[in-house]
C-alpha cells in the first residue's frame, strides 16, 4: 500500500504543478473580448472550438487524477469505517453498478466490490420507488462462483432520509483465487411470495489485497478445566481474524460419555497493537464434527506495527452441573459454592401451595435449567421473579431473584442441572510479527 501512496502522491504533486500556457491564456482572451462576440450567427462555432480546445487540453493534463477519482466507490462514506475509506480513496475498491429490477419496481444495484484474503465486501443500493424501503423484505443469499457459494457474514447500512433508498455494506465469505466471475443471488418476499434477482460481475484480480500478516498461533490459555487454543492469525487490509478452540473433536466425545458437557463458550479478547486495543468487529462460535471452534474479528492493523498482543478478559460458558443445594426453611440466609461460584438462599416462602426461593449470585451467574425436590418429586421451574440488581463497593454487580415453583415439601433441595458463568482472567499472549 506504501508503493501506492507514494505513486499517487508524486502524481498529485505533478498535477498541481501544472499550468495553462499563457499563448492559450492570451488567445482566450482575445476571443472573449472580441466586439463581434455577440454576432451570434458569426462566432458561435469558434466559440465552441475554443472551449472544447479548453476541455481537451484539461483534460489531458489531469487524465491520470480523473481515472482515480473514477475509481472510488461513491456514495457510502457514511457507513464506512476508517480503514474502508481509506482503502476506498486509494482506489482499492472495484465499480461494479449493474442493476436488477424485481417485477414490482424494487431495484437493487451492487455498486462496488472490496476483496482480500478474509472478506468480499459488497457495497449495493436498494431502493424503493413506490414507498418505503424499510417494507422491502430483501435477502442477500449468497454470491455463487465456479468453486462454490460463499455465504453473507454480517452487513450493516443506512437509509435515506425520504426513506426511499438503503445502502450496505455485506460482508462474504472470501471466493477462491482462482474465481473471477461471481453471481450474487438475493431475493425479496412480498405477500408470502418469493422472487429471486442475480447480479453478475467479473473479478478484477488486480484489486485483490491480499493479507497482511498471516501466522499459525498454536497458544493455550487453561482457564476453568478448558483450553483455550488460539490456533490461527490472519491479518489483511480491511480486517484482522483470529481463530481458535475451547474442544477438538477427542474433548467432545469424552464430556458427551462423561455427562461433562461444554455449552456456549463466551469468550472476551482483546487486540492490541503497540499497546493500543484494536477495535473489535465481531464474533462467533460454532460446533461441528472438528470441534467446537470461535472466532473474533478486529478491524486492521496498524502500519507502524510493532508490537501484538492477545488478551484474555474474560471466558464464560454454560456447564453441565447435576449438583442438589438442600435448602433449610428456617435457617438465616446460607451461602454455598456450586462449580467455584457463590450461590446464597436468601429466604424459602410458601404461599397458597407453591415454594418461592430467593436467590443472590454474581450478575454473570444464571441457571439455565434447575428443578425443586420436593419430598424427592422433581418440579419444574414456573417462571423467575423480582430481579434486583446492586453494585457493590469492590464494582461487582449481583443479581437477587426469586425462583417460582408449583409445589411444596417438607424436605426441600434445589436440583441445579445446567448453570451459566463468566469469570475474569488477565492472560496475554504474544504473537510474532516477523
Amino acid at each position: 500500500m506504501s508503493k501506492i501512496e507514494e505513486m499517487l502522491n508524486d502524481k498529485k504533486a505533478e498535477i498541481d504543478e501544472l499550468t495553462v500556457p499563457e499563448e492559450l491564456e492570451a488567445r482566450l482572451n482575445i476571443v472573449l473580448q472580441n466586439k463581434n462576440f455577440n454576432k451570434k450567427k458569426k462566432s458561435t462555432w469558434k466559440t465552441k472550438i475554443a472551449v472544447l480546445a479548453v476541455v481537451f487540453l484539461l483534460a489531458t493534463y489531469n487524465m491520470d487524477a480523473l481515472a482515480f477519482y473514477g475509481r472510488e466507490i461513491l456514495g457510502f462514506d457514511s457507513i464506512m469505517n476508517g480503514t474502508l475509506k481509506e482503502l476506498n480513496k486509494m482506489g482499492m475498491g472495484q465499480s461494479i453498478d449493474k442493476s436488477y429490477t424485481f417485477t414490482n419496481g424494487i431495484e437493487v444495484t451492487l455498486n462496488g466490490v472490496m476483496i482480500d484474503d478474509n472478506q468480499l465486501l459488497a457495497f449495493y443500493t436498494i431502493e424503493n420507488p413506490k414507498g418505503n424501503v424499510e417494507e422491502v423484505n430483501f435477502h442477500s443469499a449468497y454470491m455463487k462462483g465456479a468453486l462454490g457459494r460463499h455465504d453473507p457474514e454480517s452487513a450493516q447500512g443506512e437509509i435515506s432520509g425520504d426513506k426511499s433508498t438503503i445502502k450496505w455494506v455485506g460482508e462474504f465469505e472470501p471466493p477462491n483465487a482462482f474465481e473471477r466471475k461471481l453471481t450474487w443471488m438475493f431475493r425479496i418476499n412480498t405477500k408470502g411470495k418469493s422472487e429471486e434477482g442475480t447480479i453478475s460481475f467479473v473479478l478484477d484480480r488486480d484489486k485483490a489485497m491480499g493479507h497482511t500478516l498471516k501466522s499459525k498461533l498454536n497458544k493455550v490459555i487453561k482457564v476453568d478445566g478448558t483450553d483455550i487454543r488460539f490456533n490461527e492469525i490472519n491479518a489483511s487490509p480491511t480486517t484482522t481474524v483470529i481463530k481458535g478452540t475451547t474442544r477438538n473433536i477427542l474433548e467432545l466425545a469424552k464430556d458427551q460419555i462423561s455427562g461433562e458437557r461444554l455449552f456456549s463458550p463466551n469468550i472476551s479478547i482483546q487486540l492490541l497493537a503497540n499497546g493500543i486495543e484494536i477495535q473489535q468487529q465481531g464474533s462467533g462460535a460454532s460446533t461441528d464434527m472438528n470441534g467446537m471452534k470461535f472466532e473474533a474479528r478486529y478491524d486492521a492493523l496498524p502500519r507502524d506495527l510493532k508490537k501484538l498482543q492477545l488478551h484474555l478478559v474474560s471466558f464464560g460458558a454454560e456447564h453441565e452441573v447435576n449438583e442438589q443445594i438442600k435448602l433449610n426453611k428456617t435457617s438465616s440466609p446460607t451461602t454455598i459454592q456450586v462449580r467455584g461460584q457463590d450461590i446464597t438462599v436468601e429466604k424459602i416462602d410458601e404461599i397458597k401451595g407453591e415454594t418461592l426461593v430467593t436467590i443472590t449470585t454474581e450478575e454473570s451467574v444464571t441457571l439455565t435449567r434447575i428443578y425443586l425436590l420436593a419430598d424427592n418429586n422433581r418440579v419444574e421451574l414456573t417462571e423467575t421473579l423480582n430481579n434486583v440488581y446492586d453494585k457493590k463497593t469492590d464494582g461487582k454487580i449481583t443479581n437477587t431473584r426469586t425462583l417460582r415453583f408449583k409445589a411444596i415439601g417438607t424436605e426441600l433441595q434445589l436440583d441445579v442441572q445446567r448453570m451459566k458463568y463468566i469469570k475474569a482472567y488477565d492472560e496475554y499472549i504474544d504473537i510474532p510479527i516477523e
